[in-house]
């Protein structure tokens, strides 16, 4: 009961802010109920089947994002989701030639596709992304605008293209950055664990 009545002033917040355009709004209230005191979420993102959207905290998703949890959605610690971002755990895209017309007379349909997707902590979505059923996206990784992902990809990635591919990893840069910011290394090491060490390069 307590989670609902949450949900639902959630809802209202949200609904208000709207009539002062769009913007960024702080706190977000999770399906079970559980408060994130640090995470903003536009008021223009859509949710499909928010109950099932698994999320922690200091979390930022971007005007007009599409995220459909319908089949499972865990978005890690700290994640940043850019603006006309779409993560979708299923699709009909075979489905609807098959079925024709009898689509949406058949409530448990073949060949519609259905998968979790997965978002590692402190990953970042870029502008325009497309995450597709069954994704799984390591910690640390950034994803380039424009990209369409699939499939499963390691930490601390750099993934890009149509369809996307690893092109690099963070570490490297990472790496760089803590050298000449070394004030910032223990803020790194609470949520990484270790220092970031640049992956060997390939031989060829």
């Amino acid at each position: 009961m307590k989670a609902l009545f949450s949900r639902l002033l959630q809802t209202i917040k949200i609904t208000a802010s709207r009539l002062a355009g769009t913007r960024m709004v702080g706190g977000f209230v999770r399906g079970d109920g559980v408060f994130l005191p640090h995470t903003r979420v536009s008021n223009t993102a859509c949710f499909f089947a928010q109950e099932k959207l698994d999320i922690e905290d200091h979390v930022f998703i971007g005007h007009f994002s599409v995220l459909d949890a319908t089949y499972g959605l865990h978005i890690g610690e700290g994640c940043q989701i850019g603006f006309f971002t779409g993560i979708f755990t299923h699709s009909s895209h075979a489905a609807i030639r098959l079925y024709g017309r009898e689509y949406v007379h058949t409530p448990h349909k073949k060949a519609y596709f259905t998968a979790p997707v997965k978002i590692g902590h402190y990953s970042f979505i870029g502008a325009h992304a497309t995450l597709l059923p069954g994704t799984k996206i390591g910690r640390g990784s950034i994803i380039s605008s424009y990209s369409l992902v699939s499939g499963e990809h390691p930490d601390f990635a750099i993934l890009s293209g149509q369809p996307a591919r690893v092109i690099g990893d963070t570490r490297k840069m990472d790496a760089r950055l803590l050298a000449q910011h070394p004030e910032l290394t223990a803020h790194y090491l609470a949520w990484a664990g270790e220092l970031p060490t640049a992956p060997s390069e390939n031989p060829d």
